[in-house]
């Protein structure tokens, strides 16, 4: 139970975080008179939309029918984007420092597409350092009950380290089969809308909604499968009392809720995006954190 209260706690600071840089950000709450309502991409249709005309969906060029997700159209500020920022033919933008899902494309993906974006993911350089920093953060906060072995030197991190890497690593291959099966496509798709409360409505829709490969919403198994994969890894690995089903169901549940917390950081990259580019993240991280493409 401490451990789920330390999670669950740790969670809700990102939370409160995230949800404070995007509700400063004067774009998130500007509202324009609509010049043409265009068709709503979001999960929140049955609510009236605050859709600024820089948000107006663009017209897939005829040419692109072939291979574009045509029952997805990308509203007009994220197709400008993608026009700056250099897509892979996986349609894996190069933007992506956190580890967070990428953004739908026009770009159909095929099966060795996906194959590389779970790659990356499952053993890029983020799965390699982000469950170091994991590790780290238990150590200085591990559950009051675990055992001496599990919280003390090093030999106690390498086990907490391995446990983080599985989770990562089970999460992931969930994910990428499932989706792989049953043809759902792993990328994010932004809401239309400029409304803060409605693109967070999207983005937490979005995590148990998702596109199929030709662009229609379906039931996101891949995220179920991803999250009780995660959560009951630890049922052969972490110490006795911590490896039952009861915190096999809380661990799939936090699992779940990372997901969610993904899709909403995704929804307002373009609000806290241009702040990492002030602080010079890029250059901060080494060029190796991203995969790189050529056109």
């Amino acid at each position: 139970m401490t451990y789920w209260r330390i999670s669950l706690g740790r969670l809700s600071t990102i939370i409160l975080f995230a949800t404070t840089i995007f509700c400063l950000h004067p774009r998130s709450i500007a509202a324009q008179d609509l010049k043409a309502k265009p068709a709503p991409t979001d999960f929140a249709d049955s609510a009236p939309s605050s859709t600024s005309p820089g948000d107006e969906l663009q017209p897939i060029p005829k040419e692109l029918t072939g291979d574009s997700l045509t029952d997805a159209p990308l509203p007009k500020g994220q197709a400008q984007e993608q026009d700056q920022n250099p897509v892979a033919p996986s349609g894996l933008q190069t933007n992506q420092v956190l580890g967070l899902p990428p953004t739908l494309t026009r770009t159909r993906l095929t099966g060795e597409d996906k194959f590389q974006i779970y790659i990356h993911k499952a053993f890029g350089p983020p799965a390699v350092i982000l469950p170091a920093l994991g590790a780290g953060f238990q150590m200085l906060n591990p559950p009051n009950h675990y055992p001496r072995e599990w919280k003390d030197g090093a030999e106690a991190f390498g086990r907490t380290y391995g446990y983080k890497v599985a989770d990562r690593t089970s999460r992931e291959t969930g994910q990428f089969l499932t989706g792989l099966l049953l043809h759902e496509d792993p990328r994010y798709q932004r809401s239309s809308s400029t409304n803060p409360f409605r693109r967070t409505f999207h983005a937490l829709a979005f995590t148990v909604f998702d596109k199929t490969d030709s662009g229609r919403n379906t039931l996101a198994v891949s995220n179920f499968v991803s999250a009780a994969a995660g959560g009951f890894v630890g049922m052969g690995i972490l110490p006795n009392g911590y490896n039952d089903v009861t915190h096999a169901e809380q661990r799939m549940a936090s699992e779940f809720l990372q997901i969610a917390i993904g899709n909403v950081a995704t929804e307002f990259e373009p609000q806290w995006g241009p702040l990492a580019k002030k602080i010079h993240l890029q250059k901060i991280l080494p060029a190796w954190w991203v995969p790189q493409h050529s056109h």
